[in-house]
């Protein structure tokens, strides 16, 4: 019997999504892939389910054996690439690319709308989902490429629906969507506030709400 095929958050989201979640005549607004736990200010972050600690005490530990074992490599191909990395034109790329948050989380307290909603589930590899009708966190069950290896290829063909299991939905009912707004984010080092992007912001009545990235 054939394997089922991993899972692509950035290749396999939208066909997922339009073949088995959409409802009649919803319409999918944008989709963010998660590899970690989005950013959280004002509300506190959820806390480690006994499975989700034995799976990142596992996944630390592959890393180091990981990275002590590929060092030396890496740091060959550096030497390599360091030169051509110098010489670069920064300014040909039409533009710096922003580094703020995917999905940003924003309440006050844990007592706030959005707070009560924060639960571990949000700590899985998942997928932000908005719609005309819903916001949702909805995880992908099953095999999953990670963060770097996603977005390669082409979309996967899948003979039976993806399992997939919702951790946080909203109606709009619940909801207010402000639009687009712009996010300043600040520097580890400097303490500065720089511009991190352009974001839906999606609000509930005591002003708690999440900030979605906009790539569509």
């Amino acid at each position: 019997m054939p394997r089922t095929p991993r899972f692509d958050l950035k290749l396999d989201s939208k066909g997922m999504l339009e073949r088995q979640w959409l409802e009649p005549e919803e319409r999918l607004i944008d989709w963010i892939p998660q590899w970690k736990l989005p950013d959280f200010e004002g509300i506190p972050k959820p806390p480690w389910t006994s499975e989700q600690v034995v799976r990142r005490t596992a996944k630390i530990a592959w890393l180091t054996l990981v990275w002590i074992v590929g060092s030396v490599v890496l740091l060959i191909v550096l030497s390599f690439i360091a030169e051509g990395l110098s010489g670069a034109d920064g300014g040909s790329g039409g533009g710096k690319k922003l580094k703020g948050p995917n999905v940003v989380l924003h309440g006050e307290g844990r007592d706030s709308m959005l707070g009560r909603m924060a639960t571990p589930g949000l700590r899985s590899r998942g997928l932000w989902v908005f719609t005309n009708r819903r916001l949702a966190f909805l995880v992908v069950e099953g095999r999953t490429y990670g963060k770097f290896l996603s977005g390669s290829g082409k979309p996967s063909e899948f003979d039976q629906p993806v399992p997939v299991r919702t951790v946080l939905e909203v109606r709009d009912a619940r909801y207010e969507f402000e639009g687009d707004v712009d996010r300043l984010r600040r520097t580890r080092i400097l303490r500065r506030f720089k511009p991190a992007g352009v974001y839906r912001r999606i609000t509930f009545a005591d002003g708690s709400g999440v900030d979605l990235r906009r790539y569509r």
